[in-house]
């Protein structure tokens, strides 16, 4: 019989010691998160929780770590759910997380402060990326869980005011640790199914905690990133969610949100008859306005002689064209006498008739002489007559001065 034991099976019992015992093998430890890490490969979150003496040293595999409703960060205190047990290669106990969230109102406060931030940075808030939702919907996207009331209560609402709008549900967790992953997913299937005019995400009232999927940078960017418009109707009125920062639409209350998504059928109804009753009315006042008005008309003299019409229109052109015709005559006789006085005062100006009288027109080159000192003593000029015209050359010059009336 051997009188030892090797390190495995020291580790392998300490192991089954703790998995044995009550307390470790399922428990809630409270502490301040140290030295977070996130392994990208395995996707594994490995962090050390300690307290004002003590440190334990956690891991929270990948398979738990997608469904935390939180990002574990250094300096968080939280409250983290697990087994106890001995990592038997390096010999050391350690915390395998099954579940993790903030200690208090106060951590949940400062964790979604930060999510907040970090959304904000990120532009998921900006209100002029929101768009409108449409005002004739025939086809809803609805994301929530299939076991909740605030199913029947958009249902409900839908059935009332569109009975024929088509309804495209993705069930979801609502609360827990998949929700957030759900609800994001759920959002990407009706974005790639591509039929739903507006998605409503939403769920019924709950506490503060089962709110909390709605606070996830997954399910806010999920909001976010939507090609289709989103109206969010989480918890009551008086609850707010980062999600609905994000949306394109809050809605109050479940059924509120399908108010908002479907027009009211009956009542549009209703407004067409009203409009097609009063287009009717319409159409019989002016039917019966021109009928009367078709009645004056045949009533009329020209209607029982038309040739007596014909006749006072030609006696009436007759008349305009007597009357153009003399004033045609007459404004030919003004022009006539017009142009004759004004032929006899040209033909009075015209230098001929001067030239009838013994004058001549001296000229040199194209230049008419009028003055003395145009010319000097040698200068050839031409004397145009009434019949001949003279080449003579200036042998000499004197100034006089004749008497101008």
């Amino acid at each position: 019989m051997r009188e030892y034991l090797t390190v495995s099976e020291v580790n392998k019992h300490i192991d089954h010691l703790m998995q044995t015992d009550v307390i470790l093998s399922d428990l809630w430890l409270k502490g301040e998160i140290s030295g977070f890490k996130h392994h990208r490969q395995s996707g594994h979150f490995y962090f050390t929780l300690k307290d004002q003496s003590s440190a334990l040293g956690c891991v929270m595999f990948r398979s738990q770590a997608r469904r935390a409703s939180i990002t574990p960060e250094d300096g968080m205190e939280v409250l983290a759910r697990g087994t106890v047990s001995v990592y038997a290669v390096q010999g050391r106990y350690q915390l395998y997380v099954q579940e993790l969230k903030p200690f208090g109102i106060g951590a949940w406060q400062l964790y979604l402060e930060k999510i907040r931030e970090r959304c904000q940075a990120a532009g998921y808030f900006d209100a002029e990326r929101k768009r409108p939702i449409p005002s004739m919907v025939n086809r809803v996207g609805i994301i929530t869980s299939q076991d909740g009331a605030a199913l029947q209560d958009i249902l409900k609402v839908i059935r009332q005011r569109h009975p024929r709008c088509q309804v495209y549900l993705v069930h979801s967790a609502v609360q827990g640790n998949d929700a957030p992953r759900e609800l994001a997913e759920g959002i990407r299937l009706l974005n790639q199914h591509g039929h739903s005019e507006v998605i409503i995400l939403g769920r019924g009232g709950g506490s503060w905690e089962d709110l909390m999927p709605f606070n996830t940078e997954v399910v806010v960017e999920a909001v976010y990133n939507s090609r289709i418009p989103i109206i969010t109707a989480i918890g009551h009125e008086v609850d707010y969610s980062l999600a609905d920062l994000a949306t394109d639409l809050r809605a109050a209350t479940p059924t509120q949100a399908a108010v908002l998504a479907v027009p009211d059928m009956n009542q549009l109804e209703s407004t067409v008859i009203r409009q097609q009753q009063r287009l009717v009315g319409a159409m019989d006042r002016l039917l019966s306005k021109n009928m009367e008005r078709l009645d004056r008309t045949m009533m009329n003299k020209v209607w029982r002689d038309p040739l007596q019409l014909v006749k006072q229109r030609e006696e009436r052109l007759r008349q305009v064209g007597l009357r153009l015709d003399k004033t045609m005559k007459g404004l030919f006789e003004q022009r006539s006498a017009n142009l004759a006085l004004l032929t006899a005062r040209l033909d009075g100006m015209s230098p001929l008739k001067t030239m009838q009288r013994g004058y001549a027109m001296v000229r040199s080159g194209q230049r008419i002489i009028s003055r003395g000192e145009q010319v000097e003593i040698g200068d050839r000029l031409q004397v145009c007559l009434e019949n001949a015209d003279l080449s003579v050359e200036v042998r000499a010059k004197e100034a006089v001065s004749r008497w101008r009336g």
